[in-house]
């Protein structure tokens, strides 16, 4: 796909968890295809910045705030900042998300509370205050951001997993429900791809790096653009039939 014919010039998308990494990538990637971005990020006001500036010097109009995402209602304000921002809404990429991995026995109400807020509640929000606007135009795209974890059951992970298989089903049910009003909403599903803290912890251990390369039966691990440039499909012109799908982008390694 040529992101130089500007398939995107005239529409408006907010990303979450622009500040770096996937999130980072998508909107860079919607602001070559033309688009207008809101770019909501986290505590990284830097990387945030950078992004901004990075889709702004491509000739779009471009914004962004830090929200807390781990408080879910902030989501919902940050899609009412950016409608207000853009003007409207025709694209919503739920891209902010964090971890929790560890035995259910040892996790704690608080690092229960927080995945919950940001993987799951914060995206339900954030859909909710998207479909009041689009549903009034009858169009829209909504991606959200799942993992192969919310399909394939993993040990210690079980927090993890299930908000994720949560957001999975949310999609499914959100393309039933908002198909009849022409928006369509499907999901990412990444494996390991080599981006915010899996970055650090690949950088600082080769050997484990090796490791995790060496399940993966395309031999590569995966990297943000190439998550963006799978998002960018699914808000194109091209793509006026898929809603509800789970897209896994892993390699091979949930097949």
């Amino acid at each position: 796909m040529n992101v130089n014919e500007k398939i995107l010039s005239g529409k408006r998308a907010m990303v979450t968890g622009a500040s770096a990494g996937m999130g980072a990538a998508i909107a860079l990637r919607y602001a070559e295809a033309g688009a207008d971005v809101w770019a909501a990020g986290g505590s990284n006001a830097e990387g945030l910045k950078d992004t901004v500036d990075r889709c702004a010097a491509l000739g779009v109009k471009a914004g962004g705030k830090g929200y807390d995402f781990a408080r879910a209602a902030g989501a919902a304000e940050a899609v009412r900042e950016g409608v207000e921002f853009l003007g409207g809404l025709d694209i919503l990429v739920n891209c902010a998300g964090g971890r929790v991995f560890k035995p259910l026995v040892k996790s704690t109400d608080e690092e229960i509370d927080f995945i919950y807020e940001i993987n799951t509640k914060s995206i339900i929000h954030a859909c909710r205050e998207a479909i009041k606007v689009m549903s009034l135009q009858k169009s829209g795209h909504i991606i959200n951001m799942g993992s192969i974890a919310g399909e394939n059951a993993s040990a210690d992970r079980s927090l993890y997993c299930t908000t994720k298989a949560a957001i999975h089903s949310l999609t499914r049910c959100l393309a039933i429900e908002l198909g009849p009003l022409g928006i369509q909403v499907n999901c990412l599903a990444p494996g390991l791809v080599d981006s915010g803290s899996v970055k650090k912890r690949l950088a600082a251990n080769s050997e484990y790096a090796e490791t995790r390369r060496s399940q993966i039966p395309l031999g590569q691990i995966g990297a943000p653009e190439t998550i963006a440039a799978a998002a960018l499909f699914l808000v194109s012109p091209e793509n006026n039939y898929m809603s509800g799908a789970i897209v896994a982008l892993d390699g091979g390694a949930g097949a």
